[in-house]
């Protein structure tokens, strides 16, 4: 059975995943559930209207419309956004006061530096976001090696492109990476936003 990520249109945080069944119709209404919405179109990354669920490949990245036309999240500033859960009255300072809390991870034996606020700022629903906040403390980050670095067990080739992206926003896949390698540690740490960059690469 297939699975797809969906997106309120506009939007690239908060992204569900949910599993294909028999109909359209069906994905609408599982849409609608899990998005908090009234969900009656489906967009493809490209803005392509979606009528035919045979159509529809696993890990398929799509955006939810409530009817108005396909919204590119990457180009409007203005569209529909999803509020991140359990964020209501927070302080707006809250990322200045980790940006200077740096941590170290260890990924398949490969050292990576960077803040807690570039893990967790971007996509802030992300397992490895909240892995790292401070709001989850209940959710502890994996095991340390024996220098104190969190341990990752994927690919350091592959998590370079996903750090990267965090840090700027643009995905950049050197020449010789294949791109599931980017697409399966997106998927292993929740950061859909990167898939959905993959899905506009191929």
């Amino acid at each position: 059975m297939k699975r797809v990520v969906l997106f309120r249109n506009g939007s690239e945080i908060d992204g569900k995943v949910v599993l294909v069944t028999h109909s359209l119709e069906e994905l609408l209404m599982s849409a609608s559930q899990k998005l908090g919405i009234r969900a009656s179109t489906l967009y493809t990354p490209q803005g392509g209207l979606l009528d035919d669920i045979r159509l529809i490949r696993d890990d398929d990245i799509l955006y939810v419309s409530e009817g108005e036309d396909f919204i590119n999240p990457s180009s409007s500033s203005n569209g529909p956004k999803s509020r991140p859960v359990g964020h209501v009255g927070t302080s707006s300072v809250a990322p200045a006061a980790v940006s200077n809390d740096w941590v170290t991870i260890n990924v398949g034996g490969r050292l990576f530096a960077t803040t807690r606020a570039t893990l967790t700022t971007k996509e802030p629903n992300s397992m490895l976001a909240k892995m790292f906040s401070h709001e989850f403390s209940n959710l502890h980050p994996s095991c340390r090696d024996a220098n104190g670095a969190y341990l990752i067990d994927r690919s350091y080739s592959y998590f370079e492109p996903l750090i990267n992206y965090l840090r700027c926003g643009k995905l950049i896949i050197d020449p010789g990476i294949n791109p599931e390698g980017p697409h399966d540690v997106g998927r292993f740490t929740g950061v859909f936003a990167c898939i959905l960059h993959l899905h506009t690469l191929s």
